[in-house]
């Protein structure tokens, strides 16, 4: 056996830096030597080289996939996380039964105390009467059995009417006499922001239709899931918080839950979109 065939055979390890420093200066000598064993150590680094660029290149596409893969999956936990809090804190009034509520009277104090269903009091003061709404919630049904009676004073001389807003019926006389109005109206907007958004989906689903038969050429799916996707997240929120029933006497509380459960929604169509258009392209390649 000559030295060339010897190199050959030390190359592999001389290239894992697996030598003796004896052996190491014996390959890098012959190396300097004789051209033929010099050029066959070049190639096999090239073609060492050649392969693993792909790979590289791979290796970073399945990062990237995997990257938007995540988000997605955190946005719909955050949907979820949204939507048990939501519907853990949405209001959910009372409307007047037997002993919700007694009125105490002490000289010139009014004291309307509420029974212990009740976790908060909202009121409405108007020019001719005062409008009280309690409701409660599932939180406080589930973990705070032990609260607090609400209970709200007034005084005579500042007294108006007072009156208890029912929801279904008209109010109740808590304080006072005269005539009783319903002045508390359900907000019918988010149904109305429903009927768009979906009507906004067809709209929007129909005109890349059109594109992709007029041009011969199909939106990405990302650019797809972007147009759609918010007027059909919104659809899916308030659906989610409101039910199919709407109407609401709480629009701040319910907007506030609706806007964070629609982002929280879109956020996971966009990023389960980029993942998925990724893991097409890793595949046609």
């Amino acid at each position: 056996m000559n030295n060339c065939d010897i190199i050959k055979d030390l190359l592999p390890l001389y290239k894992e830096n697996l030598l003796s420093e004896e052996s190491v200066k014996f390959v890098e000598d012959h190396l300097k030597s004789c051209p033929k064993c010099k050029n066959l150590f070049t190639d096999e680094i090239e073609i060492k080289n050649e392969n693993t660029k792909p790979l590289d290149f791979v290796e970073k596409r399945i990062k990237k996939e995997t990257r938007f893969f995540t988000l997605a999956v955190v946005s719909f936990i955050g949907s979820i996380l949204i939507f048990i809090i939501s519907y853990l804190n949405m209001p959910r009034h009372i409307e007047y039964e037997k002993d919700l509520y007694k009125v105490y009277k002490s000289d010139d104090i009014y004291t309307v105390e509420f029974s212990d269903k009740v976790s908060r009091i909202d009121y409405t003061d108007t020019e001719d009467a005062i409008y009280l709404d309690a409701y409660t919630t599932k939180y406080d049904q589930i973990f705070n059995k032990n609260k607090q009676k609400k209970s709200l004073t007034f005084h005579k001389n500042d007294l108006k009417m007072v009156l208890y807003q029912n929801h279904e019926s008209m109010p109740s006389m808590v304080i006072g006499h005269g005539e009783v109005r319903q002045t508390l109206l359900p907000r019918l907007v988010f149904g109305l922001y429903a009927w768009m958004s979906i009507i906004g989906f067809f709209v929007i689903a129909f005109a890349i239709f059109l594109q992709k038969k007029l041009r011969k050429k199909s939106l990405s799916l990302p650019i797809k899931t972007l147009l759609i996707g918010a007027p059909l997240s919104l659809f899916l929120a308030i659906i989610a918080v409101k039910g199919l029933n709407t109407a609401t006497y709480y629009p701040t509380t319910d907007f506030k839950y609706i806007a964070f459960l629609s982002l929280g929604i879109y956020l996971f169509l966009i990023f389960l979109s980029i993942a998925r258009d990724k893991r097409e392209l890793l595949q046609n390649e």
